[in-house]
This record gives C-alpha cells, structure tokens and sequence, in this order.
C-alpha cells in the first residue's frame, strides 16, 4: 500500500489526501448529542394521567423525548411531510426538484423540499437562516444522520423537538397543551391537526388563523382517505371534529406535589408516581368543598394523604388545598410541613404501652388535677374523673391519663421509639419536648402521620412489607415497631372514637364500613389532625392556616374530621376488618374494676383476651382485704377489737385524690370505712397534697396594686366530710372540711406545708417561694 501511494502523482496524492480529509469532516461533522435543550418538569399519574408540569428554563413547554411514537400521528407526518421517509437517506431528489419547480412557478420561495431527517438536523441548528449554502449543509448532515441513526429514533428526534406554536415544543406537550390528553389517545383529526403544525409554527396554530388551520388538516385528512389510510366514516367523522380554540392550561392541583419532586433533584425530568388522578381528583373536590366553609372562618390550608393498603403505595397526596389568595400560603407544601402533633400520636403510646405490659386495654389510669413541675396539663372540657380505662382515655382522648401514662412509659424511651418509626422531624433531646410530647409538643408532619399508621396497617395484612413504597421518601425500617396484638387492639380502640366535644360533633361521623380513626388538635388551635385507617386505605388529614394562625373553630373534630370521613364515602369500601393475630393473644382473668390483672382480692373478674405482652403487667393494687367489725361502719385490727367481732372485707380503694373525682360518676364506690375516733391509725391513703408538689419552685403572681399574691394550696380526704388541720413552717393555720384549700401569704425562701387530719394521719411537701 505504501509502495503503491508512492507511485503516484502528486496530484492524485493531494486528491486522496483531500478526500481522506473530507471523509474526516464527514464522520465528524455530527455532534454526539443532535439536542440537549432543557425540558419541563413534568409529573404523571400511575395511568398516564398528567397531574402537574413546570416550564422549561428557556420558557418553553418542553418534555422529555418520547419513547414511543402513536401510529396514527405516525401516519399523518408522512402523508404530510415526507411519504418517502423510509426509503431515502436523508434527502429526496423527487422532493428537491419538485419544490424548485415550485418555486420558480410562484416567483418566491414557497417549498423547501426538506425531508423529515433534513428537519431533524434544521431543528438541531435552532432554524438559521434558509440560504443554498445552510440547505447545502442540512443535505450533507441528513446523510450523516441517517447512517448514525435508525427511522425510528430520527422520527422520535422529530416527534420531541418540532415546534408546535406558541411556545410548546414536542408532540408530547402540545398533545397536552391543545387536547389536554396523551399523544397515544389522540383522533384522526387530532393527529392530522398536530401533524400540519410544525410546518409553519410562527402563523398557525390552536388560536391564531383558524381557518387556514382548519383548511390543512382537512387537506391531510383527505389524502389520508384518498390513499385508504382511513375509511370514509373515520374521514366524516375527523372534519367534523371542531379545533381547539386556544392552548389549554396544564393542571395546576398538584404543584406542591411537583415542588416536593424538584426539591429532590429531579428538575427537567419526567416522572411516573403512584398517585392514582381519579382519587386524586375525588379528594381534591372533597377539600375544595369544605374550604368553602372553612375560609369564612378564616382557615385557608388543608393536605391530605391516602395510601393504598393493597400497595403500600401513596395514591393521593395534596400538599395544600388551592386558595385564590397567594398570601394565604397556597404554595406552601402542607403536607410535608412539620407542625404541632396535637393529639394525634396517643395510639402510638397506647400500643407501646400495651407492648411494654405497662397496661391492659381497661387499666385505670389517673384522671385527677396533675402537676409536673410548672406542667400541669389539662382536658379538653376541663373536668376530671378520678380513674378511666386506658382504652376510654384514648377514645376519648383525655390528655391527663396520656400524659400520666407518658410519664410510667418515660419520655426518653418513647421519643426514641417516634424516631424509629418514622417521625425524622422529631429531632430534638427529650428533655427538650418532656411530657408535652403526647400533647403536641413535638412537630411532625402529616406525610410522617400517614407512613407510620400505614405500616401498623399493613403490619396486619402480611408478614412483609416488600411492597411499601413513598416515592422517594425519607428511608426508614420498613418493619413495624409495633406488635401485631397491640395494633389491633389499638385499631379495635380507635373505632370507638368519639371527642369531649360540647357540642357533640363526632356523633354525626357514622359510616357503613368500620373506620379506625383519631383526631388531634394542637394548642392555640393552630392545627386540625385526622387519620382514618381501614384494611383499604388510610387517610390522613391537616387543616389550619401555613401562616400558623389559630382559629377558635380550627379543632381535629370540626375541620379535618369532616373532610376525612366524606373522602371514606367516596373510596371503595372495606367489606371486612383487619384479621385478628390469634397466635399473639391470651386468656386471662382481669379485674372488672380496675382492669388490672385480676389478683387474690378482686372480687369480680372476667376472663378477657390480652395480648400476650400484656402478661408482663402488674396485678390489681386496688383491691384490699380490710377487717371490719360486724356492723361494716368502721375499721377494725387485733389491737382494738376482738377476733370474732372482725370481718374481712374486700374493698375497691383508690388514691385519696383519685376517689374525690371517681366517687362523683360511680355513685356505687363503696367508701372505706372509717377508724373508730379512739383507734389511731397512719395509713398513707388518707390524706393528700394535691397542691405544691414536692420540691417544687413556685413563683406567686402580683395584684392589681403591685402586691404580691397568695399561694392557693389543696388538698384531699379519703373521707368525706373529713376535717383537715393545715400547717406551714410548723405553725398551725386553720382547718377545713368538705373543700379543703388554703390561701397563704408567704415570703420568698423555703416552705414546709403539713396537712394532717383528726387521726393524726399527716402529709407534708417541702416547696420553695421564688421573687422576680
């Protein structure tokens, strides 16, 4: 070879090498990515559905390549443009000659002869200016893209990059933006409509020169049936098909769910959800339908998340009701937003609690006046009842219960467990949230609120959760922290649900299928909570204002509840309960009273079905044997009494504070009897300091006239009518019966209250006066 170019001339050499030059450009002359122009952020449905989209950065509509081309859009490019297109190489001499006898005809330039593969390229050098040399240039890289790539993915360049008018770019988007549809559910006369569009671009489209539009794609869908690539009904029934009158706008509902993807990293990109649009859409008109009402009392926001049970997977995700008012904070996402917990993480304590054998779903818990330190929580209608069952607490979502059963359970250990299930916005040290945190004061977000209550859920319906998935959401262990037993029984509880609500409100939430649900509402008002679980779905719900401002009427009850249940009438129902775990469940005795384990001295006991956890927890310590002489008007013992004139009695006996409240909705309690005046007994049941708590630092308010005020001191008999003798600092005060409470007067520093009664048996609390 080398011998053989040696033997040439010098100017065949230069010819070789020139060729061998140009054969180089040729090869070369093709950039390895033809486009690279932004897209839109665009966000699809389970179905194909569009739920939301984003312009591009160039301020184009713009999505992603397609990945598929329909047929009949297909058919009516090539009738239109280039019927020869699969079988040239880029460039169509018949097609060249044919628009230059054209144009010499009408005296100007009227047809390009361009090939399809010659717009892909025209497309690719964003459209310069059409002279012989850029024609020249567009013929010679036709070629070299048709032998870089297939008919198929140079009619996909096309299809993804025409221009479309306006400022829609791509079959994809202007299939959206004029027929609101995908391009694979397109007609005959809507193909043939998008087919004539790129043609001209700047002069006609959807909008603008209607009847010029109108004439070109009828002319198509003639020559579509005079070359039988559709029958005379299809063409009859195409022209009658009227144009769209102007671009349609993208739906905007779900622009929060959008932001939640971009805030991901996913800007510019094409992205497939599991939201499914038709329930999508349902819980939208749910929403939009009680805003109405809710923004005459000045609440503008509401999120809701439904998750699909069978899945595992989100098929409806608001992130803000949508507002005509931008300043009401419509764009904020809602449903991702940490807030106030309200009441609504009281099952999770309650399940742990029935985990950890602290209790047994009828275990009385104190419902009594509490301090905490300076905490001294309250209910929501401001009574108390001495005891309730655990599960009546939760139903009825009594706060001093939760918090006294937070406090057994221990806030360190339970802020923990928050944490391992999912609730990552729980982010500081206990200590930093104390026992407000079954009460609202720890901040989670409603998307958290309905990922942990679907894992309980879907804890009952299989062993795994394989098919758990939150598009992209934060990872977390995807097993259940909770026992199988203490779910259910927790679920069994919240279908009782019903609220201290003075006007009786939950009352009205009757549905045909059972719903296990619970509402919250966090303090000030601020925030309205919701979630509804059935072996379907579950639902959760926020109402409030972005702005954090309260509303008298802004309660779980009222605002979300509303909501959640007209969203369960409209979801496919539920024709059965959550399987019971028969396996993790036990027999045994339990005390009627105290819904304890039953032990020797219960009286009354039933035979119940516990979880199995629930072994671990203690035996009744209510329930005494006392001895009583014969006439049961007095205690009695061996010292003061003869032995046959005792009997033994089994009594229900509470705390002293515990039995002042209980005694009032049990007219039946049977109050202990008391010691004859002449028998002096100490037992530590009988009197209690409700009021200063042990070691606690009080600072007294100051009067109207700058005087500092007294210190108000209680406290309780467990008999009625019982005198009480009070002391402070070892000096003696005055004595009280029936209501025993004390005004003091006292100096800053250290203080000893005393409280004592006729038999001697005393009480007393060290505190400490603070001034400011």
């Amino acid at each position: 070879m080398n011998t053989f170019f040696k033997s040439l001339s010098i100017r065949k050499k230069r010819w070789i090498v020139t060729l061998f030059i140009l054969l180089l450009i040729y090869f070369f002359c093709l950039p390895s990515t033809l486009f690279n122009k932004p897209t839109s952020t665009v966000l699809f449905d389970q179905q194909g559905e569009l739920l939301a989209a984003r312009i591009a950065r160039d301020q184009q509509w713009r999505f992603a390549p397609l990945d598929s081309i329909p047929p009949k859009m297909e058919t009516c490019l090539l009738t239109f443009e280039d019927k020869h297109f699969y079988h040239h190489i880029g460039i169509s001499l018949s097609g060249i000659a044919r628009a230059v006898k054209q144009n010499i005809h009408h005296g100007k330039i009227v047809s390009g002869g361009s090939t399809i593969t010659m717009q892909v390229v025209r497309m690719m050098r964003n459209n310069p200016p059409r002279t012989f040399l850029e024609k020249t240039e567009e013929m010679i890289l036709a070629t070299r893209v048709e032998c870089s790539y297939s008919k198929r993915e140079i009619l996909q360049m096309y299809f993804s990059n025409a221009p479309f008018g306006n400022n829609v770019v791509g079959l994809s988007a202007a299939s959206w933006r004029y027929y609101g549809k995908s391009p694979q559910h397109l007609s005959w006369a809507e193909s043939a409509t998008l087919a004539v569009l790129p043609n001209a671009p700047g002069l006609i489209y959807p909008g603008k020169n209607h009847d010029r539009l109108l004439n070109k794609r009828n002319r198509l869908l003639h020559n579509l049936l005079s070359q039988s690539k559709i029958d005379s009904i299809q063409y009859l029934l195409a022209v009658a098909e009227p144009l769209p009158a102007k671009p349609l706008p993208l739906p905007q509902e779900n622009n929060q769910l959008l932001q939640r993807f971009i805030a991901q990293g996913n800007s510019g990109k094409t992205m497939y959800t599991n939201i499914h649009s038709t329930v999508q859409k349902m819980a939208l008109n749910v929403v939009q339908h009680h805003m109405e009402s809710l923004q005459q009392n000045s609440i503008h926001n509401a999120a809701i998340v439904i998750t699909d049970l069978k899945t595992g997977k989100i098929i409806s995700y608001i992130g803000n009701s949508m507002s005509d008012e931008k300043e009401e904070g419509n764009q904020v996402d809602c449903a991702n937003a940490p807030r106030s917990s309200g009441s609504i993480l009281k099952p999770l304590l309650y399940a742990k609690s029935l985990d950890e054998g602290l209790i047994l779903p009828t275990t009385l818990l104190p419902d009594v006046p509490s301090y905490f330190g300076s905490f001294n929580p309250k209910n929501f209608n401001k009574t108390y009842e001495g005891a309730v069952p655990a599960n009546e607490c939760l139903t009825r979502s009594l706060n001093i219960p939760m918090v006294h059963l937070l406090n057994q359970y221990g806030v360190d250990k339970f802020e923990h467990d928050l944490k391992q299930v999912g609730f990552t916005s729980i982010n500081q040290q206990p200590d930093h949230y104390g026992l407000t945190l079954i009460l609202g004061g720890a901040e989670v977000s409603l998307l958290q609120i309905n990922q942990v209550y679907s894992r309980m859920a879907m804890s009952l319906l299989s062993d795994t959760l394989k098919n758990y998935a939150l598009f992209n959401a934060t990872k977390v262990s995807r097993q259940s922290a909770f026992h199988k037993a203490s779910i259910y029984t927790t679920f069994k509880t919240m279908l009782e649900v019903n609220r201290p609500d003075e006007e009786g409100n939950w009352r009205v939430f009757e549905s045909s299928q059972a719903i296990a649900w619970k509402t919250g509402t966090s303090f000030g008002n601020r925030d309205a909570w919701a979630v509804g679980i059935t072996p379907n779905y579950v639902v959760s719900v926020w109402v409030g204002n972005a702005s954090g401002e309260g509303r008298p009427s802004l309660t779980g009850v009222r605002a979300a509840a509303p909501i959640l249940f007209d969203i369960f009438n409209q979801l496919p129902k539920a024709t059965s309960w959550f399987r019971k775990p028969e396996s993790e469940f036990v027999r045994i005795p339990v005390c009627r009273k105290s819904g304890y384990r039953a032990g020797d001295d219960c009286v009354e006991v039933d035979s119940t079905m516990i979880p199995q956890t629930c072994l671990r927890a203690t035996v009744c310590p209510y329930h005494h044997s006392v001895f009583v002489n014969a006439q049961k008007t007095n205690r009695v013992n061996a010292e003061t009494e003869e032995r046959k004139n005792m009997l033994a009695e089994n009594y229900f006996i509470l705390p002293p504070l515990m039995q002042k409240f209980y005694i009032v909705k049990h007219p039946d309690y049977r109050v202990l009897p008391p010691y004859k005046k002449d028998d002096i007994q100490l037992t530590k049941h009988d009197v209690q300091i409700i009021y200063p708590k042990p070691y606690s630092k009080i600072y007294l308010p100051k009067e109207m006239d700058g005087s500092i005020g007294k210190l108000v001191c209680e406290a309780v008999s467990g008999h009625s009518n019982e005198v009480l003798y009070w002391h402070i600092d070892e000096q003696y005060i005055s004595a009280t019966s029936s209501i025993h409470q004390q005004s003091l007067f006292l100096e800053p520093g250290m203080h000893l209250l005393t409280v004592m009664d006729a038999n001697a048996n005393a009480r007393s609390v060290a505190f400490e006066v603070l001034s400011k």
